[in-house]
C-alpha cells in the first residue's frame, strides 16, 4: 500500500478554502456519517469532502456517469486510507507528548490570510466553506504535528550512502543522458491545391539555394509555417519529437546542409542544418543530488509505508462497509 500523509496535500485544503469559485459551484452536502473508527476517534464524510472539494470539481468538469462515479469512489477510498494513516500519526503523536509551537501555526494562518485582498474577504470565505478560524487553526495544529512526527520517526532515520548513489548511477546512466539533438531552420509548402505545381515550386527554391540564396530570405519569402516569424527556427530537436522519414535524414546530415524538397502527407519541406549537439552523459558529480533526492524520496515512502502498517497491527480500525459512497 502506497501511503501519502494528508500533510502532504495540506494545501489542497487551503485551495479549496481559497478559491471562491468552488463556493459558487454546487455544494457538497456534509454530513455526520461516520466513515471509519480509529481507537474510539471517528473519521466522518465531511473530513473527506473538505480534502477533495477541488477533486469533485475538477474530476465533474472532466468525467461522466459511471467513469465520473468510479473516479469518486477511488479517490474517497483513498483519501479515507490517509485520513485513517493520519489519525494513528496524531495519536502516536500525543502518546509521545509531541507538540508544535504555536507561533508557526500562527504563521501558517497569517500567509493563508495573506492570499486576500482584505479580512473581510478572507472571513466570507471561512464562512462560505463553513470553516471557523478555531477549525483551521485545528488543522494547521494538526497537519504541523504530523509532520513533526514523521520527521521524526521515519525522514530523520533516513540515510543515503555514496555508494548506493553511484550504484544507481551506473545502472541508471542512460536515462540522464542527454541525447543528440539538432536545430533545424525550415521552408514548408502546404499540399492545398495542384501537387504538381506545388513540387515544382518546391525544386525551384532547393534551385535558387544552391545558387547561393540565403535560406532566411526563402524563408521569409515562401515558407507557409507558422515558425516564418522566427525565419523558420525550429530550435532543437531530439529523435522522436519530429517524424521519423525527416530525422533520419538530418540526423545524417553536417551543419550548414540543406535537404532536397522533402514530400510528407501535408505538404514539402526544406530543411538547413543550422547546429548539431552529440549525446552528454552527465558526470556522477553533476547529478548526484538529484540522486539523492530520488532515493530519499523513494525510501522515505518506503519507511513511512511500513511505520503506517506497523501502526495499524496494534489498533483498533473499523472501516464501516458500504459507507464509501455518497
Amino acid at each position: 500500500m502506497n501511503y501519502t500523509s494528508t500533510f502532504l496535500i495540506a494545501i489542497i485544503i487551503c485551495l479549496s478554502i481559497c478559491s471562491a469559485a468552488i463556493a459558487k459551484e454546487e455544494q457538497v452536502s456534509y454530513t455526520q456519517k461516520i466513515l471509519a473508527v480509529v481507537n474510539g476517534e471517528p473519521i466522518t464524510e465531511i473530513d473527506i469532502d473538505e480534502i477533495l472539494a477541488p477533486i469533485y470539481q475538477q474530476y465533474k468538469n472532466t468525467y461522466s456517469g459511471k467513469e465520473l462515479e468510479k473516479k469518486l469512489d477511488i479517490a474517497r477510498a483513498d483519501t479515507l486510507d490517509q485520513l485513517i494513516g493520519d489519525k494513528l500519526i496524531l495519536q502516536e503523536a500525543k502518546r509521545k507528548e509531541l507538540s508544535v509551537d504555536p507561533k508557526e501555526v500562527d504563521k501558517l494562518i497569517n500567509e493563508l490570510k495573506a492570499k486576500f485582498k482584505t479580512l473581510e474577504e478572507f472571513d466570507k470565505i471561512l464562512n462560505t466553506q463553513n470553516v471557523t478560524l478555531p477549525d483551521l487553526r485545528k488543522r494547521y495544529e494538526e497537519q504541523l504535528l504530523i509532520k513533526l512526527a514523521v520527521g521524526r520517526e521515519v525522514i530523520s532515520k533516513m540515510v543515503v550512502s555514496p555508494v548506493e548513489i553511484a550504484e544507481f548511477y551506473e545502472k541508471h546512466k542512460k536515462d540522464f543522458t542527454t541525447p543528440k539533438q539538432i536545430r533545424l531552420r525550415s521552408i514548408f509548402l502546404s499540399i492545398n491545391g495542384n501537387t504538381e505545381e506545388i513540387e515544382q515550386k518546391a525544386n525551384s527554391i532547393y534551385e535558387e539555394l544552391q545558387k547561393g540564396t540565403k535560406f532566411i530570405e526563402l524563408v521569409e519569402k515562401y515558407s507557409e509555417a507558422p515558425n516564418v516569424v522566427d525565419s523558420g527556427d525550429m530550435g532543437y530537436i531530439k529523435r522522436g519529437s519530429f517524424r521519423k522519414e525527416i530525422e533520419d535524414i538530418v540526423f545524417e546530415l553536417e551543419v550548414g546542409a540543406i535537404t532536397r524538397p522533402l514530400k510528407t502527407s501535408n505538404g514539402y519541406y526544406l530543411f538547413k542544418v543550422i547546429g548539431k549537439k552529440e549525446a552528454v552523459i552527465p558526470t556522477l558529480e553533476t547529478v548526484q543530488e538529484q540522486i539523492r533526492n530520488k532515493l530519499f524520496g523513494q525510501e522515505v515512502e518506503k519507511k513511512l509505508d511500513e511505520w503506517i502498517n506497523k501502526l495499524k497491527e496494534s489498533a483498533l480500525i473499523e472501516v464501516k462497509k458500504n459507507e464509501n459512497k455518497k
